[in-house]
């Protein structure tokens, strides 16, 4: 069986080997089969509000997302945060039970861009030859609506499952903000999580289950400004100086990362995945073993006669897990002072140490299971190289793992968009790993199915969080 000859659909998984509500998975999953055109145009109707961030007013999409839950007679909360950052969260509470489930996504969207390069209208929304199309199909309007379609079905057909279960719909993720996620479990308001799904597009068989460190930051460096007819005999140029800290920078890819051992396996099976599954070019494995620099921005001087006098330099490095942001930063400073250049290093944009999710930890071994019975029986988590609101959960010690539909090529991109069966597909996978997660109350085996045990954890810079 493989992803590309699987029909989700066809799958019996009422007759699978779920330990409790088989009846409810059969029912759920039935229905979302039935009414995936109401999924759909649920999706389509959160693209077709902008929700661009920058300048990340969220608004409008804030105010559907309450309104519809409510229209299903689901009780939420809207927090605002100001400047149009706001928040939608519901929780759904069930027979007693240890486990607490968050399913979660942001709604703002990268900007579209440059509209004459797009083949349709970037919040078009619509369906056209099985492909969900406009900007954020596949970052992440699809899987929030995934979400907040299983989250209202559970309410809807009064499904006894144990424990709590939570929506959140947050802001601020694309910009690396801190009034989405990071304020809403702050403030409280998921207290009590022991596991979460962020619907972050993800290819079709594998999760992503943790993520390297993202550290960002500003070099501001100061010459010396002069006629520029006497360089470099009188003044000294900024722009030369951050010339030369750009190259010196790219040493940091030399550190060498001592990842934790119950983390090596997990490194050692996203090599392999990144090699064969992403469509990159041969070598791109290298990623999850270094330390990446890109130099994003490069801004110095006043005009072409004059020595430049400052010259400022943005920086996104990647921290893979065995380095923590600390350490790479004690290396940049070593490199400037080893080249002679002064800089003023401020911290910039998104800050996270790398963070993980365990293979073992129960959500994860959950959602992993359910989409192996769904799509793909080598389904597995894997982790990414990018960054996301998964680092504000495992700060907050909520094991967290992410999958949602993507086409992942168009992600932040021209023509974004994703397949329509792969919305359909996310959705029962949050279904069934939300079933079989906290249990139900009517189910065999209901007395111990809402217990959480040890069986795994989430880590940040080899620590648990």
């Amino acid at each position: 069986m493989t992803t590309s000859d699987t029909d989700p659909a066809s799958i019996d998984v009422a007759a699978s080997a779920a330990p409790d509500g088989g009846a409810w998975e059969q029912q759920l999953l039935g229905l979302i089969e039935e009414r995936s055109d109401e999924l759909l145009q649920l999706a389509g109707d959160l693209i077709r509000i902008p929700s661009e961030n920058p300048a990340g007013d969220c608004t409008e999409v804030a105010a559907f997302t309450a309104d519809w839950l409510r229209g299903k007679g689901v009780e939420c909360e809207v927090i605002d945060a100001g400047d149009g950052r706001l928040n939608v969260v519901s929780h759904l509470d069930g027979a007693p039970g240890e486990r607490h489930l968050v399913l979660s996504g942001h709604y703002d969207v990268v900007p579209v861009g440059d509209v004459e390069r797009w083949d349709f209208p970037p919040f078009a929304g619509d369906v056209v030859d099985g492909w969900l199309r406009g900007r954020g199909a596949s970052d992440m309007k699809a899987g929030l609506a995934g979400t907040m379609f299983v989250h209202a079905l559970m309410h809807e057909l009064d499904v006894p499952f144990r424990g709590r279960l939570s929506f959140a719909a947050v802001c601020d993720e694309e910009a690396g903000g801190n009034r989405g996620a990071d304020l809403v479990l702050e403030q409280g308001h998921l207290d009590g999580a022991t596991g979460a799904v962020i619907a972050e597009p993800a290819e079709r068989s594998h999760p992503t289950i943790g993520q390297k460190g993202s550290n960002w930051f500003r070099l501001t460096i100061d010459g010396r400004p002069g006629h520029g007819s006497l360089q470099p005999l009188h003044g000294t140029s900024a722009n030369l100086l951050a010339a030369r800290a750009v190259i010196a920078l790219q040493q940091l890819w030399d550190l060498v990362p001592e990842p934790p051992e119950d983390v090596r396996q997990l490194i050692a099976d996203s090599k392999v995945y990144a090699e064969e599954r992403e469509g990159y070019e041969p070598g791109i494995s290298a990623v999850f073993e270094h330390v990446t620099i890109n130099i994003g921005r490069v801004v110095g001087g006043t005009a072409a006669n004059v020595v430049a006098d400052r010259a400022v330099v943005d920086v996104d490095t990647r921290v893979p897990i065995g380095l923590s942001r600390e350490q790479v930063n004690a290396r940049v400073r070593e490199i400037l002072e080893e080249n002679g250049i002064e800089a003023r290093i401020e911290p910039q944009g998104f800050r996270s140490e790398p963070n993980w999710t365990l293979p073992e930890d129960p959500i994860v071994e959950t959602l992993v299971g359910a989409l192996r019975e769904l799509a793909d029986p080598d389904a597995q988590g894997v982790l990414q190289w990018a960054s996301s609101d998964a680092r504000v959960f495992r700060a907050h010690g909520i094991p967290v793992l992410q999958y949602g539909p993507a086409e992942l090529s168009t992600i932040h991109g021209f023509n974004e968009r994703c397949r329509a069966e792969d919305v359909v597909l996310a959705a029962k996978t949050y279904a069934l790993t939300t079933l079989r997660y906290l249990g139900t109350a009517d189910g065999p085996g209901a007395d111990g199915a809402g217990d959480c045990g040890d069986g795994g954890g989430s880590g940040s810079s080899g620590s648990p969080a």
